[in-house]
């Protein structure tokens, strides 16, 4: 390849090239500024979702918790306990949050 070539070859390339770099430059610039500041902004949102949701779930995770106690108890003969009572799911869920609430009680004063 002579040099005439390559110099027609480069000038007519160069359109490309430029328009490459510039682009390069471009995309380098946006992810230094917006890539930060979109990850925030996700992170926020994500998060303001998860406060949101959060105590529903825990409030429904309960109810389930408790409707499953009570069926467990009627199942299971020999407890003498009618379908329908209440009263054992609230006292096994009560002994086990007066535990977790002791352990972290006693963990606070450390």
């Amino acid at each position: 390849m002579s040099e005439a070539d390559a110099v027609s070859k480069l000038s007519e390339d160069w359109p490309a090239r430029a328009a490459e770099t510039v682009v390069g430059y471009v995309d380098t610039v946006r992810q230094a500024t917006t890539g930060k500041a979109l990850l925030a902004s996700r992170f926020f949102v994500y998060g303001l979702v998860l406060l949101l949701f959060a105590p529903i779930l825990l409030v429904l995770l309960l109810i389930l918790l408790v409707r499953g106690l009570t069926s467990f108890f009627a199942w299971v003969s020999f407890l003498n306990i009618e379908g329908g009572e209440v009263w054992p799911a609230y006292m096994l869920l009560g002994f086990v949050f007066f535990v977790i609430g002791t352990v972290l009680w006693r963990k606070k004063g450390r």
